[in-house]
């Protein structure tokens, strides 16, 4: 099963104030991979065997859902 890898840029936003423009800190780059033909067990395993890090989380957009590795 092939696994589907994708890597979020670095984000910038701006908000306003009502005194002045703040620029927020750029969200550290995030890996999300596509599991949603793993069962969770599945996942549990994936993550133990193939990720360097115990910071993930579970995303869905629309019908995906992916593993999202925390940097």
């Amino acid at each position: 099963m092939a696994l589907i890898v994708d890597r979020s840029e670095d984000r910038t936003e701006q908000t306003e104030s009502t005194d002045t423009a703040t620029t927020l800190e750029p969200e550290p780059e995030r890996r999300r991979i596509d599991v949603t033909d793993l069962h969770a067990a599945g996942i549990e395993e994936f993550v133990e065997s193939n990720v360097d890090t115990e910071f993930v989380s579970l995303e869905h957009r629309g019908t995906r859902t992916y593993l999202v590795l925390e940097d």
